[in-house]
């Protein structure tokens, strides 16, 4: 008995009175006949008009955002460019040293002169090692100097917790 109670609640529960009763075979028939003489629903003539509009819409709003997306992306690059040029320290382009007429100069003219042509050679290549050797020590300084920026930056960069966000 009380297992026919809860079935029959079941069943009630079942029944929505906002639902309707289904068809039976006779109602069913006649609304299908109904439908294939008549047309029963028609949509809005302004419906599809209106839902094209809508697609093109969203189109266009997709394109304006990627547009927008690549403006700040671009101008972030420019940024990043800039601060590059500016941030990093340029020593300059080595210049040709114009010779100097000063004493230097004169005690070599006057050392070499008394020199036979051999030892002039001599001479000549080991002021040319010593050049070389200024400019290379010249140039790892820069090296160092640059290297010893960019860990600064990058120190800084890695410090900056709130970027994140």
């Amino acid at each position: 008995m009380i297992h026919n109670m809860t079935e029959e609640r079941k069943k009630l529960n079942r029944y929505d009175v906002s639902l309707p009763a289904p068809l039976t075979e006779e109602e069913l028939a006649r609304l299908i006949e109904t439908v294939e003489r008549h047309e029963l629903l028609h949509a809005p003539g302004h419906l599809k008009g209106n839902v094209f509009s809508h697609i093109q819409e969203g189109k266009r709003r997709e394109r304006q955002r990627a547009l927008f997306s690549y403006r700040a992306k671009v101008l972030v690059g420019m940024a990043a460019a800039l601060a590059v040029l500016f941030l990093v320290p340029v020593d300059g382009v080595e210049t040709p040293q114009m010779p100097q007429s000063g004493i230097l100069e004169t005690l070599y003219e006057e050392e070499t002169e008394s020199l036979d042509e051999w030892e002039r050679d001599v001479l000549e290549t080991q002021r040319d090692i010593e050049r070389t050797w200024r400019r290379y020590q010249a140039g790892q300084e820069r090296v160092n100097a640059r290297k010893k920026y960019f860990r600064n930056l990058s120190e800084k960069i890695t410090n900056y917790k709130t970027w994140e966000d």
